[in-house]
């Protein structure tokens, strides 16, 4: 019975201890501490005079601190995206405590925390590559130095191999993490130039998946390349093919001479050459024709026409200006 007593005591102590739950709670709110305000309703009793009240209040102080958590959100990612590092990761730290369902923001500082880390290592991988350059440019420094019998030469070879060492080590923890994240280019570069200034080393293994990553990548963006090249080269020609127009055959060899070297469509290069070759001796018959006939002005429209194929020709110069000076003294017989 008198245990019973001390346990009635307790509660009663307990509903007592809230004072006034529905001042507590406005305060709570005047702090924007939305956890406290719904901890202090959660724990009011059924049978205290303002629990009905409380309940009412409940619904809506659930909604604003799911507000005031998005609002957290947003000014964090804004803050991130300036890299205001700090002061995002101070804004939650204060804040998270407040709400009612924290789970969002410890996610989003995990997320942060992630795309910082990403970021720091990029401006990393920027400053130990130029370091190891650096290093590299110097590779006969530390012989120099072996040279000289005064301690601050040992001192400086020492601090050379520590900055190496240092270099090494962190370039390819870089490289690895970038591998991981399948950023395989950086990847590359960071772990073959740490391979380079520790050649007696064996290099990461993910040096070699990186190479034959980026190796094939290249091979298939040249392949989809030269497939459209060769598209392209195909349509200039069957356009010239269908309308027989010179205008088409020059625009055609124009794309051929701007991919020359390109082995792909050497195919291609040799049979326009041959069609170039025929059209241009078939413009020149049909221009000396004319000439023979003392059609000179058709002559050398033709001829005109026809120089940009090959216009370092000696015969078609010739005919040229042979006809240009035909067309100049008949001017010339005309006015007089």
């Amino acid at each position: 019975m008198r245990k019973a007593g001390l346990v009635m005591a307790a509660l009663l102590g307990g509903c007592a201890s809230l004072g006034d739950p529905q001042q507590q709670v406005s305060e709570a709110l005047a702090e924007d501490d939305y956890a406290r305000a719904a901890a202090i309703i959660e724990q009011t009793h059924p049978d205290h005079d303002q629990y009905a009240l409380l309940q009412e209040q409940y619904p809506g102080i659930i909604l604003a601190s799911n507000q005031y958590r998005q609002r957290l959100i947003l000014e964090a990612e804004a803050m991130s995206r300036k890299q205001h590092w700090e002061q995002a990761h101070n804004l939650i730290a204060a804040h998270r405590d407040k709400v009612v369902d924290p789970s969002a923001l410890g996610e989003l500082l995990a997320a942060l925390s992630s795309l910082e880390e990403h970021q720091l290592n990029q401006l990393l991988a920027e400053r130990r590559q130029s370091q190891a350059s650096a290093l590299m440019q110097n590779a006969d420094l530390t012989e120099k130095l072996s040279g000289f019998h005064l301690p601050k030469a040992k001192q400086e070879r020492q601090q050379l191999a520590e900055e190496r060492r240092y270099v090494v080590e962190d370039m390819t923890r870089l490289g690895e993490y970038f591998a991981q994240r399948q950023q395989w280019l950086l990847a590359r570069d960071l772990l073959s130039a740490a391979h380079r200034l520790a050649p007696e080393q064996p290099p990461s293994p993910q040096l070699a998946k990186a190479q034959q990553i980026l190796n094939d990548a290249s091979k298939r963006a040249r392949a989809r390349h030269n497939r459209a090249l060769l598209t392209e080269a195909d349509q200039l020609m069957a356009r010239y093919q269908r309308n027989g127009q010179l205008d088409a055959l020059l625009a055609a060899r124009r794309f051929l001479n701007q991919h020359q070297n390109n082995p792909a469509l050497s195919d291609h290069q040799k049979r326009l050459e041959q069609w170039a070759r025929r059209r241009f001796s078939e413009e020149m018959n049909t221009g000396e024709a004319l000439y023979a006939r003392g059609q000179y002005r058709e002559a050398y429209r033709i001829w005109t026409q026809v120089a940009p194929l090959y216009p370092d020709n000696e015969e078609l110069i010739k005919k040229l200006e042979r006809s240009r000076r035909v067309l100049t003294n008949l001017r010339n017989l005309q006015d007089d």
